[in-house]
């Protein structure tokens, strides 16, 4: 799956450059479009989205993103016992910009790491990595 993100001014620094905050912003973007096109958050109930916590990041910067470009996130799932670890590309046109890796845990309401949903767990048993990214 791929989403899309026009660079804003507000996210680049003076020299029109994204920052490198905003990096991590545009791949949770990507990762909210994803599990909501699959049904698992509801855009009208934010709290849907609150039972995965993030375990780790990982940014590699190969280009800079600049203001005005037109960005595509891809992003790609599979599990690793009660982690949902995601990968993501992001493009400007044919360029590899940066890679990431996220990893998450899904919490109960205690706040307790919890077994992901069978959901989850077939989703992504049948789409299958094509290929490591990072």
């Amino acid at each position: 799956m791929r989403s899309k993100h026009l660079v804003q001014f507000y996210e680049t620094d003076l020299m029109g450059i994204v920052h490198h905050s905003n990096y991590l912003r545009f791949f949770e973007e990507a990762r909210v479009q994803w599990a909501h096109h699959h049904g698992f958050i509801d855009y009208q109930k934010p709290e849907s989205a609150s039972h995965f916590a993030v375990l780790e990041t990982r940014v590699v910067h190969k280009k800079p993103a600049k203001f005005g470009d037109q960005l595509e996130i891809e992003i790609q799932g599979r599990i690793e016992g009660i982690k949902l670890i995601f990968q993501y590309r992001l493009w400007r046109g044919q360029e590899i910009l940066a890679t990431c890796e996220t990893r998450h845990v899904s919490l109960d309401k205690s706040f307790r790491p919890q077994r992901l949903s069978s959901a989850i767990v077939n989703l992504l048993e049948k789409n299958a990595w094509k290929e490591i990214w990072l």
